[in-house]
């Protein structure tokens, strides 16, 4: 399975070393938006998006952080 890594953009990035193993582009966008929901959950992240690359480095999807 491909793994896709994980950025959280607040003003700085936050990268993800180690990625996820994810069964397509589909499933990688679901984890990013549980991702984006446990951040919006555990900080006020106005202006923040998680977002997730495929191996090749290519911007995958883009969730926005909602309070």
């Amino acid at each position: 399975m491909p793994i896709y890594r994980f950025t959280v953009v607040d003003g700085v990035a936050l990268e993800d070393p180690v990625g996820l193993e994810c069964k397509s582009d589909a499933d990688a966008k679901i984890k990013t938006a549980f991702i984006a929901r446990q951040i919006a959950i555990d900080l006020d992240g106005e202006n923040c998006c998680a977002i997730v690359f495929d191996e090749g480095g290519i911007e995958s999807h883009k969730v926005p952080v909602k309070p």
